[in-house]
């Protein structure tokens, strides 16, 4: 059955399935059995994990006799149009490439190296302020590149085609 104030709902994916683990009256066990994921995975994910994998997600999901909604929706502090400066998106998203030292020319001449490191490892707030630079076309090209594994590919695209299909 379908509930309907998880998919308006602004609170973590972790404390949804919480939410509905508890109203259903199942166990963290009991959930991880029907999921066929261990203890301390689903442990993780009510905890606060955000690195969902999608077959996973489905399968909690499932367990949990809910409908999986996945979209992309722009939050109330990043209006569209607030595109980060250089040096904010440099800050923010500086921690993701431990190998080198990031540049602002490495924004302009390598755009679809520096988003492909921040879909890969990137939070949320570093994912969206980088979408909100780079712009969605460049996003599509990165997803379609070589700059991310196959597995973070496929995530983006399930993404991306969720996020651009119209709601009837």
């Amino acid at each position: 059955m379908y509930d309907k104030k998880l998919s308006n709902s602004p609170s973590p994916i972790g404390a949804q399935i919480r939410r509905l683990r508890e109203d259903r009256g199942l166990t963290l066990s009991a959930l991880a059995r029907l999921a066929g994921t261990s203890v301390p995975a689903m442990h993780r994910y009510e905890s606060g994990w955000n690195r969902f994998e999608l077959n996973t997600l489905r399968k909690i999901a499932a367990a949990l006799g809910a409908a999986l909604e996945v979209r992309l929706v722009p939050s109330p502090e990043s209006a569209p149009s607030s595109r980060p400066s250089q040096q904010a998106l440099l800050t923010l998203v500086a921690p993701l490439f431990w190998d080198r030292e990031i540049e602002a020319s490495d924004l302009e001449d390598y755009p679809s190296w520096v988003l492909g490191r921040v879909l890969m490892f990137g939070n949320e707030a570093q994912v969206a302020a980088a979408r909100r630079y780079f712009g969605d076309e460049t996003l599509r090209k990165t997803i379609g590149g070589r700059e991310i594994d196959p597995r973070t590919r496929n995530y983006w695209r399930v993404i991306m085609e969720e996020a651009c299909t119209p709601r009837s």
